[in-house]
């Protein structure tokens, strides 16, 4: 089943927004995560195993997608995730 890619995108940045210890260092990373013609790499968010764990429970309980914390891994930017799940 395809999903819109930029449906995917917006709900990973809610994700990432939502992630309880995911802090951000500054302000325009904040911005260009909100931006859809920009991207971010999750390391660059603050991203650790503990944040991969919440954002993974975040997509499960709050949109019904299963996603391993590999998959962050092997997707490891905003853009790249999206397109990952929008295509699967």
């Amino acid at each position: 089943m395809s999903r819109d890619p930029a449906a995917m995108r917006a709900l990973v940045v809610r994700a990432v927004l939502a992630n309880p210890v995911t802090l951000f260092p500054d302000e325009a990373t904040r911005a260009r995560l909100e931006d859809p013609a920009a991207d971010c790499a999750f390391e660059e968010l603050g991203f650790d195993s503990l944040a991969r764990m919440e954002f993974c429970i975040w997509m499960q309980l709050e949109a019904g997608i299963e996603i391993a914390e590999a998959a962050l891994l092997d997707h490891p930017s905003v853009a790249a995730l999206a397109a990952h799940l929008a295509g699967r």
